[in-house]
C-alpha cells in the first residue's frame, strides 16, 4: 500500500504533481516540536518530493499539489505549509553542498593518486629499458602488472567520482533549489 499518492498531469510542456498525504505526519516530522513553517518534513516526503522531481528535467516547469486532509490541517496551514517546504529544502540544501565539498575533494586526492601513479609507471618504463635486464622477465612482467592494475583501479575511481557520484550530487541539490 503506498502511503503518499502521487499524481501526474503533463500539459503543455508543464507538469503538476500531485502528493495525497493521508496525514500531516506523514509531511511534517510529528516529532519536531518547532511549529509550522519551521517545522522538518519527515523523510518520507522528503524522498518523495525528490524522487518525483529527479523524474524530470530540472528546467521542466513543475507545479506541485499537496493534499491533505482538511480536519488534519493546523490554524494557517494552506500558508505555512508551502513556506515549511521551501525551508526544509532550503536546509537540506546546506548538507548537500558540504557533501558536494567533500566528493570534491575525494576525486581530488584520487586524481593526484592517478598522477602519481601514472608517473611511476613511467619511471617504471624508463628503468625497465634503460637496464639489461629482459621485459619478458618474471619480476618485470610482475611489477608492470601489478602497476597497470593499480593504474586502472585509480583511474576508474577517479572516474567514478567525478562523473558519477559528483554529478548525482550536483543534479540533487539542483532539485532541492527548485523545490
Amino acid at each position: 500500500m503506498r502511503e503518499i499518492i502521487v499524481n501526474r498531469r503533463e500539459e503543455g510542456g508543464e507538469v503538476s504533481l500531485s502528493f495525497r498525504f493521508k496525514s500531516i505526519g506523514q509531511l511534517i516530522d510529528p516529532d519536531d516540536p518547532s511549529p509550522l513553517p519551521d517545522a522538518e518534513l519527515t523523510e518520507l516526503a522528503e524522498e518523495t518530493f525528490a524522487g518525483y522531481l529527479d523524474e524530470y528535467r530540472v528546467k521542466t516547469p513543475i507545479s506541485l499539489v499537496i493534499d491533505i486532509p482538511e480536519a488534519a490541517l493546523p490554524p494557517g496551514g494552506p500558508t505555512l505549509i508551502p513556506e515549511a517546504i521551501r525551508r526544509h529544502f532550503a536546509v537540506c540544501i546546506q548538507d548537500v553542498e558540504h557533501d558536494l565539498v567533500i566528493s570534491r575533494r575525494e576525486g581530488i586526492y584520487s586524481l593526484a593518486i592517478a598522477i602519481g601513479n601514472a608517473l611511476i609507471i613511467v619511471l617504471f618504463l624508463y628503468f625497465a629499458m634503460s637496464t639489461e635486464t629482459p621485459i619478458e622477465s618474471f619480476p618485470i612482467v610482475l611489477f608492470a602488472g601489478f602497476i597497470t592494475i593499480l593504474n586502472w583501479v585509480t583511474i576508474w575511481d577517479t572516474y567514478e567520482h567525478f562523473v558519477y557520484d559528483y554529478r548525482n550530487i550536483w543534479r540533487k541539490k539542483r532539485i532541492y533549489q527548485k523545490l
